[in-house]
Formats: C-alpha cells, structure tokens, sequence
C-alpha cells in the first residue's frame, strides 16, 4: 500500500463560507474555531479529497491546529507545525508562541514541539515560544533598565500592570497608594496595541500622571503579559472559565519569572467587584502568588460622585462630548493630551466604536 499525499491550501483572512468548514472539522475533533486568525492552513488527502489537517496564525502566535483522530501517527501535527512556522519567518516574524494543553505535552514527548521551549506552564495550559527573543532575554533586558534599583531599595518592591486606555485619576490613585507603601514600585502598561489608545500614548501619558513619584518607574510590558485576544481557548473547551486560565497563565508568568528578575514581592490592584476578568485575576493571584511569597495588595477605587472612576466611563463621556465631566476623572496630563491636535483622530475613533477597549 502506498504512502498516502498530501496538499496544502493556503487562506488568508478565511471569508465566513471558509471558517464554517474549519469550524466544523476543528468540532469534531473536540476544539473551536476562533475567528480572529489572520491565515488558516488545510491540509488535504489527495486520495479522499477530505480535510485531514489544519492550522492557523495570528500574530506572533499559532493557534487552532488539529489533525484528524483517525490520522494521527502519520506526522501531520509535525508537517503542520513546520508550514506555519515557514510561513510566520516569510512574514518577518521570528519569535514565535504556542498555546497547548499539558497533555499534549505529555503525549508528545516533547517530538512534536522540538525547537520550542516552554515559558510558562499551568493545570489548564502551556505557553511555549521559539526564536532568539525569548523569556531570558526580555528578563535581562528588564533587569539592565532596572540595574542597581533591587540592591538600593530599603523596604519592598511592588507592581502594577495597566492599560490605561486612558490614564486617569483612578489609574493614579491605586500607582500613588502603592508607592506610598513601597520602597520602589514598578508600574508596568500593556504593550499590546489593542485599545483606542495607542501603546505609545498610554505609555507616554502614564509617565506624565506619575513624574511627580520619584520611587517609581514606568517600563513596557513586553509580549509576556498575555492578552485575551492573543490568549487561545480552542483547546478549552471543556474550562467554562476562559478568563480565570487566562489570568493563572499570565499570573504564573509574572510570579516564576518577572518578579524573581525584579526583587518584586507584592503586586497591586484596584478593586473590582462587577468585572469578570479583573475578579479572575484577583482569585488567580491568590492561588499563585500568595505560595510564592508575593504579598496581594487590593486598593478601593477611587470614586467621583460615588462611582468608581474608569477608563471606560472616561470614553462614554468623549463619545458624548461632555469634556466638561471628564475633567473631574483624568489628571491634568492627560487632558492637556486630549485637547492637542494629536489627540483629534483617537476621539474619532472613540466616537466610531462601541468596544470596551
């Protein structure tokens, strides 16, 4: 009997006719389709015309691959692999992530992932990466900006994430709580570039609202603070909490590598009682964190006219027009950036979108 062959069909940005078909075979083989993917591979018997084998890429990351149950063994996941890795490097990209589960870990002996390495690993997931950028390099590049600071500091050192999609009074009130209880406090902002404000203005706006604090230090976050739109759930979906493994893999990351790096030993966030995934990564830092020694520190929000102030009521108001209501929301930083000539198209944009980005 011989070998079977196989053909390969290329898709860029699937048309919704396309995605069902790869929605439906990814179904049965137990896994989901996610529709944000940039380029999907299908992989082809050329003896049954039947779909074998698929795989996907969005972004830095490939996602939804899956080889046929009845196909296994024949080197698919490998061949696979391989196309979308060739196809990332065409792209310019060379640092590279895969998202599985342990099992398949497990069952691959590591042959199905050779050349990649495992960044961070929990119960639900594992984030592997290769390329020549990787964990150890974004950690010694952290710890060159950050030199000399763990060894001068006299009384602990915390941390912040942020997005900041804008900066406001909120966003600097739980940076100036922290650093009041810390010797020194990083305050890392989301590097994604995923929100109606760009990752360079938040940055920049972020340095601006916190320049008074002279124990403080605001740095990029780095790819290593895991989005939810670059977070895969295709092989969850059996886990009914999404965001809850989405914050134990980010968490994890931050506990066994980043704070480790820094001399971090306690993290801070604003309280949240009504969002889903702020709660999951509060539960997620307790569970992980708290073992390793890093202290949680949960602030109360900062309130206007007894409602917490956020990002996202800070839009509604642009989108409204009512800058007169902002101002009472947003350190001065940041409205003087909003009535620039700079700031004109991020209001159209704000204006134009419904998103709680």
């Amino acid at each position: 009997m011989s070998a079977a062959t196989f053909r390969e069909e290329y898709y860029e940005n699937p048309t919704p006719e396309q995605k069902v078909i790869f929605r439906e075979f990814l179904e049965n083989q137990g896994l989901k389709y996610e529709d944000n993917v940039e380029l999907t591979i299908k992989i082809v018997d050329e003896a049954t015309e039947k779909m074998v084998g698929t795989g996907s890429i969005q972004g830095k990351v490939l996602k939804c691959i899956a080889v046929d149950q009845k196909r296994r063994g024949e080197g698919l996941s490998v061949r696979i692999l391989s196309l979308l890795i060739k196809e990332q490097f065409n792209r310019g990209r060379l640092h590279l992530f895969v998202f599985t589960s342990p099992q398949n870990i497990e069952e691959s002996a590591g042959n199905v992932f050779t050349g990649f390495k495992i960044v961070a690993k929990t119960n639900e997931i594992v984030l592997l990466e290769m390329g020549s950028e990787n964990i150890e390099s974004y950690l010694d590049d952290l710890k060159f900006k950050t030199r000399g600071i763990k060894e001068k500091t006299i009384g602990a050192i915390g941390a912040v994430i942020v997005n900041c999609n804008p900066f406001t009074l909120g966003h600097q009130y739980l940076i100036e709580k922290a650093a009041e209880e810390c010797g020194f406090l990083y305050v890392f902002v989301v590097t994604e570039d995923l929100s109606l404000f760009p990752t360079d203005i938040r940055y920049n706006l972020v340095k601006e609202g916190t320049k008074h604090l002279e124990n403080v230090l605001v740095l990029q976050g780095g790819e290593y603070i895991i989005s939810s739109t670059t977070f895969p759930n295709y092989f969850m979906k059996d886990f009914t909490n999404i965001a809850l493994a989405q914050a134990r893999l980010d968490v994890t990351i931050f506990g066994e590598q980043i704070a480790p790096a820094l001399g971090i030993t306690r993290r801070y966030v604003g309280k949240e009682p009504f969002d889903l995934l702020t709660n999951s990564y509060n539960q997620a830092m307790k569970e992980i964190l708290v073992p390793k020694g890093i202290e949680l520190h949960i602030i109360p929000r900062k309130e206007f006219n007894g409602k917490p102030i956020s990002a996202s009521i800070v839009r509604q108001l642009i989108r409204e027009d009512k800058f007169s209501e902002i101002i009472d929301m947003i350190p001065p930083s940041t409205y003087n950036y909003l009535i620039t000539k700079d700031a004109k198209k991020i209001i159209e944009k704000i204006k134009n979108s419904q998103t709680r980005n």
